[in-house]
């Protein structure tokens, strides 16, 4: 298969000059087409009135290649709305987004401890909820092509650097992004990586005079990056949840590693006599952490320890839409699979119908049994209720599903706290008869008896006002 992108479609912000352009460039002279986006609002993200301009400057550039096409851009990322229109952009002029590379970013001259709200909430908007917004805008579509490829551009400036703090925990952020979101895309072919670039930038021009500024303004330019980056947006590629750290026509791999874990007692004495094995020069046995689970078997759990949460993506996994039946009465009982963001969580459901309204349980021992509340049928075809959850955490909880011919329940449950959703997650299940259904419905019924004794707390009448 030879490195063509002829019909791809790529995103590359931050992209009116430097690594942007210089990536932008490489893609369209593959054959891809490329969005543009630059807001043009400098090296500080405020300094310079933001336009499309330089945006439209470097498109005529790019389009003079004769091969992809370019369009300028220049909205702002750090807005979700913004990212929107991108992706839509491509979506009516392509019809399909292929690639994203976050590049955007600024840069500040301020010294820890002199940071203020502001400053840090420029930058997580630019570098972090720049590239977020822009990989939730072109997700679905994505998800639906089965194809996608993101990169996220971090820094090595995160290893340590200088007392800028801001942008280099940013870019530290960005690390997390990509290899929790790159466990999600794993399913649908849509791969994610990180980059450190080294390259003389904007960002870079900032260094005063010395040796290290002209040898990376000399041998470290953007053109340099690209042909790297190119080969991870490309389809050939399989690699995913990676951090390269490239320039100056090379590049290596980053990873993150641990040494053996050391064992200690409730005493510090322990822990001084450890710290001199863990901190030695010799790194020869340190062990590749590729996933959260690694740390923790380093630390003693076992695989059967971990297995709940071993497949994070099946947590996520699309559930195939249901035939929705008319529902004239309930009188059910579902065993629940709850798809969360920390596993399976598995509950009883009994339910019964008066009148188009909803009565019954959810039953879940390790969180407690919660009531129906405001259970009703909606069209016909629609089961909506809530409960009040008061364990982990308190929590009101709304279902909302549909059942088929076979008596299969599936649908969704959004959780708030405050009024402000901390928790949307899928479920299904199925029908239990016999004796479980008679002995869950008895359940139900002692629960609702205790329901009626039971005198509301002072959290739970606050909550009940939430």
């Amino acid at each position: 298969m030879s490195f063509d992108f002829t019909g791809k479609v790529a995103i590359v912000t931050g992209a009116g000059g430097g690594l942007g352009f210089a990536y932008a460039k490489y893609l369209a002279g593959k054959g891809c087409n490329v969005i543009v986006n630059d807001l043009g609002g400098g090296t500080f993200g405020y300094d310079g009135k933001p336009s499309s301009k330089v945006a439209e400057e470097a498109v005529k550039k790019i389009n003079a290649l004769g091969k992809g096409t370019a369009v300028a851009d220049g909205h702002d990322v750090s807005e979700y709305k913004s990212a929107e229109s991108m992706v839509d952009t491509a979506i009516k002029k392509w019809g399909r987004i292929d690639i994203i590379i976050n590049n955007a970013g600024i840069a500040s001259t301020a010294v820890f401890p002199n940071v203020d709200r502001e400053e840090v909430d420029l930058h997580l908007g630019v570098h972090v909820m720049g590239a977020i917004n822009t990989m939730r805008a072109a997700w679905p579509h994505m998800v639906k092509q089965k194809f996608g490829r993101i990169i996220n551009t971090s820094s090595d400036s995160m290893l340590g650097f200088s007392p800028q703090i801001t942008y280099p925990s940013m870019k530290a952020g960005l690390i997390g992004l990509t290899r929790n979101a790159g466990l999600l895309g794993k399913d649908h072919n849509i791969n994610i990586n990180a980059i450190m670039p080294a390259a003389f930038t904007r960002l870079s021009a900032l260094l005063p005079q010395s040796d290290f500024r002209t040898r990376l303004e000399n041998d470290f330019q953007p053109d340099k990056l690209a042909p790297v980056v190119a080969y991870l947006c490309h389809e050939k590629c399989d690699i995913s949840r990676e951090i390269f750290s490239i320039g100056g026509g090379k590049f290596s791999r980053v990873v993150i590693a641990a040494c053996d874990a050391v064992p200690v007692d409730m005493t510090m004495e322990s822990v001084e006599k450890q710290m001199k094995n863990v901190m030695g020069d010799d790194l020869s046995a340190m062990k590749l952490m590729k996933a959260t689970f690694d740390d923790l078997q380093n630390l003693g759990f076992t695989e059967d320890d971990c297995k709940l949460f071993h497949d994070m993506t099946a947590t996520q996994a699309e559930q195939g839409p249901i035939e929705a039946v008319k529902i004239d009465s309930v009188d059910n009982v579902w065993n629940l699979t709850i798809k969360s963001p920390v596993g399976d969580q598995f509950s009883g459901l009994v339910l019964k119908s008066s009148g188009g309204n909803l009565n019954g349980h959810v039953l879940n021992k390790e969180h407690g049994n919660q009531k129906v509340l405001e259970g009703r049928v909606v069209d016909g075809k629609t089961l909506t209720w809530k409960c009040k959850l008061t364990k982990p955490v308190p929590l009101t909880l709304t279902y909302t599903a549909q059942v088929d011919k076979d008596q299969k329940i599936q649908g969704k449950v959004v959780g708030t706290l405050m009024g402000k959703t901390v928790m949307d997650s899928t479920f299904s299940g199925t029908a239990v008869f016999g004796d479980k259904a008679e002995q869950a419905k008895q359940e139900s019924a002692q629960q609702a008896v205790l329901d009626g004794q039971k005198k509301p707390g002072f959290l739970q009448r606050l909550f009940a006002k939430a």
